[in-house]
């Protein structure tokens, strides 16, 4: 099922194309669009003439997504060698659009309820974290500085008016939720480079069942734990309790319990409130996604805060 209206290759303009080919050194001979995903920028793999594959991705400059589309570019290209993520083949800027070509992976998103491939992907996290901390890039934002603007929702919902339709759990403990979600950005400091946007459909599993990780959109620097607690909802929505791999995996089994749920409650709070906003044309799969994170979530949270 596809997630977001995406441009096709062959909705670029031909200047751009026939460019890609000319660095290629061959013409295009087959491109296939990925379902996944929630942005409406082109992604494809796309197939030349002489045997080569890349995936590529690419953006109008006055598109309001054209940023976000930089910066993945930029910090991809600047990932150290050793990171589980492809590398960048070459970017270009051509009659105004952004263009960025990836080394291709054949493989496919990693599925959580199959043990292997959660493990495989466990360990792709464990490896960010010990390459990646140190930051080893300049001019990264902090999480605090990233998310600022978007967690503290339970504050918000305890000091108005709460969603009407906002359940009974999360009404009953909002000043709780509040209060536990205020600690988020003084237990997230840190100095390791975070991906912050991790799930199954940004990762990939190669041939050889290890798991690469794409889609670096939002880099920040915080607690190397970070990025595991964000993919707990999607281990938690294939049915698997999260708790105990927290307990055993080695960026999370010393961190203080009471700094996940910070962070963990306002990521919940984030869903809370996003998941009520209006559905964008181009992605309209987004908001079922963020309300789907959403109950995840909460139910994990609320398992550990033990909060009736």
């Amino acid at each position: 099922m596809r997630t977001a209206e995406r441009i096709e290759w062959d909705q670029l303009p031909e200047g751009v194309r026939a460019t890609v080919e000319q660095r290629l050194g061959a013409r295009l001979m087959r491109a296939w669009t990925p379902v996944g995903g929630f942005s409406h920028g082109m992604a494809a793999r796309l197939e030349f003439a002489n045997g080569r594959r890349v995936f590529a991705k690419a953006i109008d400059v006055a598109d309001e997504l054209a940023g976000m589309y930089r910066v993945e570019s930029r910090t991809a290209a600047r990932l150290p060698k050793d990171v589980p993520a492809p590398r960048v083949l070459f970017d270009l800027e051509h009659a105004g659009w952004l263009v960025t070509v990836f080394e291709d992976v054949a493989g496919r998103h990693p599925r959580f309820d199959r043990p292997g491939e959660l493990a495989a992907a466990l360990a792709a996290v464990a490896q960010l974290a010990q390459v990646l901390n140190p930051c080893p890039l300049e001019g990264i934002p902090t999480i605090a500085e990233s998310y600022g603007a978007v967690f503290g929702r339970w504050l918000a919902f305890a000091e108005s008016d709460a969603p009407a339709d906002l359940d009974v759990w999360a009404v009953r403990n909002l000043t709780r939720l509040a209060e536990l979600e205020g600690e988020w950005s003084t237990r997230t400091m840190g100095n390791t480079l975070l991906h912050t946007d991790l799930r199954p459909d940004n990762m990939l599993r190669r041939a050889d069942g290890t798991v690469v990780v794409v889609d670096w959109a939002w880099p920040c620097r915080g607690a190397a734990w970070v990025d595991l607690v964000s993919l707990g909802p999607s281990i938690a929505a294939c049915g698997v309790d999260p708790d105990p791999i927290l307990a055993e995996h080695p960026v999370t089994r010393a961190i203080d319990p009471r700094a996940v749920d910070a962070y963990l409650c306002a990521l919940v709070g984030y869903w809370a409130h996003s998941s009520r906003m209006p559905v964008p044309s181009r992605s309209p799969r987004l908001r079922e996604h963020h309300a789907n994170a959403y109950r995840v979530s909460r139910d994990w949270l609320r398992r550990r805060v033990g909060w009736s």
